[in-house]
């Protein structure tokens, strides 16, 4: 058997690892664009901002889940086969967005789609990382993950604004159709692993579906039904009692007994929440608060996006300099102090919340890298797979919950209060108000890390 580790393997391999972060590229550019047009969006179908956020908390639920499925199925399916079939398909499903404005299910259809072709290459990219590379390549490249993260949202807000003023948002689908450009390289020099011989949960992964989407449905509803809730807390009890009899089971229990990872897992959703809450919140601050346009927004929005790039494409350079927890923890100060001061000073110039958007920004860039870093050094070698797919389902469930929250506070009376907002424009109570919910989601995730990973965590080695 070939040695995965040799050199040739290695080189091979970092050939497609640009074809393979282009898929996160456009996945995040579609995804910030949807993120920047939610208030135009819902003035052309009709439907309210809780509504309309189905669009980005389905995308990120089902992102999630098809991240777990197709982790686990890379310790039985070949990587290879896994990755070529999204580039296959995933060309067919761009196109189904693009003639998606003629109906609001149909345009839901088309994310859910979307994000379940290309959560292969998402899922892969770290596992390929962690598989052939050492540890310190490895972070360097979580940190080419983040750096393209935050290329992407520069990018779908600046070109997003500008096709949706003179264009339409439906031709942000066509873009991804340049992904065509790379499978001939990555049929070239994607190892040939060989399949493995082994099952899949189908019972266990359709449950955690069902559980995530009433629980999401439920919230994004404004908890109005409640039947949805008992329906998500009765799935989760079937389910826990189907895991524990189930050898082969869609999630292992033995995962969650290894030391952190339980308060590792929160950690994620809580931090990942909170990006989406806040990225859900922001167009509707600097359009309601401040009158501006979604071009306009666009332009400013790229700006914290490329300052956050540059810090994520020399956030491998950091960590090897201050170490990998102590950048998460960077990251995480980064990222309060910029919700702090849209909390305190929304109400007053739009710089100061463009100025806390590039902080929030180039928090999640220091973060990312530096907590995958440390959740890995958590996993036994022969729960990779597993470990990253959970992490993944974790982080996109999350989203969709911090997405679906911050909708559902928005707009409610108790949220028009004067707390930490020391302005008098009367448009921005509200949105200091939510900005503080998401500063209390950061800190207690912050304290929840530094108990989970001491400062025997604070090496790449």
């Amino acid at each position: 058997m070939v040695n995965l580790q040799s050199e040739e393997i290695k080189r091979r391999v970092i050939k497609c690892m640009p074809w393979i972060l282009l898929y996160e590229f456009f996945q995040v550019f579609n995804e910030n664009v949807f993120n920047l047009i939610t208030p135009n969006l819902s003035q052309e179908y009709g439907v309210s901002p809780s509504t309309v956020s189905l669009i980005v908390t389905l995308g990120k639920l089902f992102l999630g889940i098809a991240s777990i499925v197709f982790s686990a199925l890379s310790d039985i399916v070949s990587t290879r086969k896994l990755m070529l079939f999204t580039c296959f398909v995933f060309p067919v499903v761009t196109l189904i967005g693009f003639f998606s404005p003629y109906s609001f299910s149909l345009l839901i259809t088309a994310r859910i789609m979307f994000a379940l072709t290309i959560a292969i290459p998402l899922a892969l990219q770290v596992i390929i990382a962690l598989k052939y590379f050492d540890k310190l390549t490895a972070a360097k490249y979580f940190g080419y993950n983040t750096a393209i993260f935050q290329l992407a949202s520069a990018a779908g807000h600046f070109f997003g604004g500008y096709i949706t003023d003179y264009f339409h948002w439906n031709y942000i689908f066509l873009f991804p159709l340049l992904t065509l450009l790379g499978i001939p390289t990555l049929m070239k020099n994607l190892p040939k692993d060989e399949s493995k011989k082994g099952s899949f949960d189908f019972i266990g992964m359709l449950l955690v579906t069902l559980i995530s989407t009433l629980l999401i449905t439920y919230m994004t509803f404004k908890m109005q039904y409640p039947l949805l809730l008992i329906s998500s807390l009765a799935c989760t009890a079937i389910f826990v009692m189907y895991t524990r009899k189930n050898k082969n089971s869609f999630i292992k229990p033995d995962l969650f007994k290894i030391k952190g990872i339980v308060w590792s897992l929160i950690v994620c959703g809580l931090f990942y929440g909170t990006q989406v809450g806040f990225g859900f919140i922001f167009p509707f601050i600097v359009h309601k608060a401040y009158g501006l346009s979604v071009s306009t927004i666009g332009v400013f929005y790229a700006l914290t996006n490329i300052a956050a790039f540059i810090a994520g494409i020399n956030s491998g350079r950091i960590i090897s300099k201050i170490g990998s927890r102590n950048i998460a923890l960077l990251g995480g100060l980064f990222i309060f102090s910029g919700l702090a001061m849209v909390a305190f000073l929304v109400g007053f110039s739009v710089v100061f919340v463009f100025v806390g958007m590039a902080l929030f920004n180039i928090g999640y860039a220091l973060f990312f890298s530096g907590y995958l870093s440390n959740y890995t050094q958590l996993l036994p070698k022969h729960q990779h797979g597993s470990g990253v797919g959970v992490e993944r389902l974790v982080l996109n469930i999350g989203s969709s919950l911090g997405g679906a929250l911050i909708a559902m506070l928005y707009g409610q009376p108790y949220m028009m209060n004067k707390i930490v907002d020391i302005s008098s424009n009367p448009q921005s109570a509200q949105y200091s108000n939510l900005a503080l919910v998401l500063m209390i989601m950061i800190a207690v995730a912050t304290f929840i890390f530094t108990r989970v990973f001491d400062k025997n965590f604070n090496r790449v080695e």
